[in-house]
């Protein structure tokens, strides 16, 4: 329960925080809002223009809350990699891990402290655009909550991955170029602008199965396309790449600090 307090006040904190700026709060919310105009303008003259009601089983609907989905992902994670390959840099980290809790589970209260507060920003936006230009999404309460679960997941992955990354700072010294690479995975085979369903089938089919899907392309699924089927296959992703990626941000934690300890600092 100490524990559970503890990480808890720095998710209120920072949540809090972020608050205080409200210039960032704003930028995004028209940044979101920009991106989703963009979108709609885009697969509507797409489908319209092509004459087809169904690409790859999405409508125009589904589409669009597809996207609302992925953007919703993306645009509410903030970029813990610069925040740790800046204490590495500048040698904040020693003091840090004086600190009474865990490096990683700090940031990443830290990080929901921050994802609690554009999460729901970002989809109340996200989510008006799409019913302003197509109507409003056929979910029932069950797929709603299994999309927000799914979501969860899929940024908790995010910050795994990116804590990782941002780890490797010990050893490079440039970390954002990895991060780089990283996003555009998620951009392309993660399936953020478009569905997997679109691309070749071979790569499609190997694309499902990679980290970067489990971020972006699993909650959309299962919100555009509920089954017990899909989410039963998707969730089993994302779970299994949360552990994986658990346990690769720890033993990067563990050298890394080891790593600091040989070198005296």
């Amino acid at each position: 329960m100490l524990a559970v307090a503890k990480y808890g006040s720095v998710v209120r904190t920072t949540a809090i925080a972020a608050l205080v700026y409200r210039g960032d709060v704003l930028i995004r919310l028209v940044a979101m809002g920009l991106i989703m105009f963009i979108f709609v303008q885009l697969w509507t003259v797409t489908y319209r223009s092509t004459g087809i009601t169904t690409l790859a089983g999405f409508t125009l609907h589904d589409m669009i809350w597809y996207l609302v989905i992925t953007e919703t992902v993306v645009l509410s994670a903030s970029r813990i990699v610069v925040k740790i390959d800046e204490e590495v840099k500048s040698g904040e980290l020693a003091y840090v891990l004086l600190r009474p809790y865990s490096y990683v589970g700090y940031h990443l209260a830290a990080y929901w402290g921050e994802g609690a507060l554009r999460l729901p920003v970002n989809l109340l936006l996200g989510g008006l655009v799409a019913v302003l230009a197509v109507g409003p999404p056929a979910a029932s309460p069950v797929v709603l909550a299994a999309t927000g679960l799914s979501i969860i997941l899929g940024l908790t992955l995010n910050f795994l991955v990116e804590a990782s990354i941002g780890l490797l700072a010990f050893w490079f010294e440039d970390t954002v170029p990895f991060f780089w690479i990283y996003q555009k995975l998620v951009f392309t085979i993660g399936g953020l602008f478009l569905p997997l369903t679109l691309l070749p089938g071979p790569l499609a089919a190997v694309s499902g199965k990679l980290p970067f899907a489990a971020v972006t392309y699993a909650p959309a699924r299962i919100f555009t396309a509920f089954s017990p089927e899909i989410l039963l296959e998707q969730l089993s992703l994302q779970v299994v790449w949360l552990a994986a990626f658990a346990g690769i941000a720890s033993l990067v934690y563990g050298q890394a600090v080891r790593k600091l300890s040989i070198n005296g600092g």
